[in-house]
């Protein structure tokens, strides 16, 4: 009965252990070649927290934007029309995310910007051995 209870109280820590291991992050990822635009974007992505950004686009002759958020098969995750001034400013939190690779899309009236990033969740196991 002593060693069941010992197996017991073992296995619950290293459930314990492994759930509270586990770390989610966003990682910038470079567009392909074929999908860069020619030419200098003004979509700035950055992460602020970890699975929170701040994305700025700058807009300098202030054009109505769409602003979408899609995965790799193309599902529209987050969409938005606005009208903006010169400047736009969101902040999104992407926390509810599955892993994968997912991008940010804004289409100023002429042109498209984007900017991919992938989501991996981390887990970090710990194994501790008692006799």
């Amino acid at each position: 009965m002593k060693t069941k209870n010992l197996f017991m109280t073992a296995a619950l820590l290293g459930a314990l252990s492994a759930g509270a291991g586990s770390n989610a992050f966003a990682q910038t990822a470079d567009t392909k070649a074929e999908e860069a635009a020619p030419y200098v974007s003004s979509l700035y992505i950055q992460e602020t927290k970890p699975m929170q950004f701040r994305v700025s686009f700058k807009n300098p002759l202030e054009n109505k934007l769409t602003v979408r958020i899609v995965d790799t098969d193309n599902n529209v995750l987050y969409s938005d029309y606005t009208s903006t001034s010169a400047n736009y400013l969101k902040y999104f939190d992407l926390s509810p995310l599955s892993d994968g690779r997912y991008t940010f899309e804004i289409t100023d009236g002429k042109e498209k910007h984007i900017q991919s990033f992938d989501i991996m969740t981390q887990t970090r196991r710990i194994v501790t051995a008692k006799n």
